[in-house]
């Protein structure tokens, strides 16, 4: 009798966890369409790129990139060790869909648990940009035209490349590049630099 009751217990539990599971992909799916809809809708970024790009400027007045073509990357990882798990979505700017052959930084939404509620941080990739920004010129004293960054890990930070242009550096290419790590519970940003080759 105990070990039948200890089977439908095993059982349950399996379950249950494949249920958590499901919720947790559905979230993910679910925070990810709401996302790609406030970004529409408050004019950050405007539908996918399309082969005519004067049609796609009509149709996006506002827009300089465009949604991705491929599914938003998401990451699920209990960043701020309170075991509830958070969800970064993420994707990358790419060229800019009006022809301009300018590149952006990589689109952020942070999700994070705090207690028994979720916060929502939109401000990331400003954020982050200002941060790469202010590192740089304290390391250099040289100060950043413009900095751009990619997104490549996310566990208790945020990780990835970034390319920075100073006043000397043609529009075409930056004159800098390394990697960072941003710490988004903290606002603590780490970065190394070299010339960009």
């Amino acid at each position: 009798m105990k070990q039948l009751i200890l089977l439908f217990s095993l059982v349950f539990l399996i379950a249950c966890h494949q249920k958590a599971d499901e919720m947790s992909s559905l979230r993910v799916k679910t925070e990810m369409e709401k996302w790609k809809k406030q970004l529409l809708l408050n004019g950050e970024i405007g539908t996918p790129c399309e082969e005519e790009e004067m049609k796609w400027a009509a149709k996006n007045p506002e827009g300089f990139y465009g949604l991705p073509q491929n599914e938003i990357g998401s990451i699920v990882v209990d960043a701020n060790n309170d075991g509830h798990k958070d969800l970064l979505l993420h994707f990358p700017a790419g060229d800019a869909c009006s022809g301009s052959n300018e590149q952006g930084s990589d689109f952020l939404k942070l999700i994070y648990s705090d207690g028994n509620d979720y916060i929502e941080n939109d401000n990331l990739r400003a954020k982050m940009t200002e941060k790469i920004e202010l590192r740089f010129y304290e390391k250099t004293t040289v100060a950043a035209r413009r900095a751009i960054f990619f997104v490549t890990k996310f566990s208790n930070s945020i990780s990835g490349k970034y390319l920075v242009w100073t006043d000397s550096d043609p529009d075409c290419c930056p004159g800098y590049e390394g990697e960072f790590n941003y710490n988004p519970f903290t606002w603590a940003m780490q970065i190394n630099y070299r010339p960009a080759q």
